[in-house]
């Protein structure tokens, strides 16, 4: 999955609702992935920029990017 396909389906998720990343595909997408501050930086900006906020699950071992109002 590239960030372009993330993006289109983020499109889908409706307020107050979430997509989740496993680490694995957060990886991925924000290199080098958790705990990296510049991965979780890079993260944020593309949440904000698309409507979300994230709240990372270390316990699931996923970062939720979870639509704002």
């Amino acid at each position: 999955m590239t960030l372009e396909e993330f993006a289109d389906s983020l499109r889908m998720v409706r307020v107050g609702k979430y997509a989740s990343l496993p680490y694995a595909l957060y990886e991925d997408l924000f290199p080098p992935g958790e705990p990296d501050e510049g991965a979780r930086a890079r993260s944020y900006a593309f949440a904000q920029r698309h409507g979300f906020r994230i709240e990372n699950k270390p316990d699931l071992k996923q970062v939720w990017f979870i639509k704002n109002a």
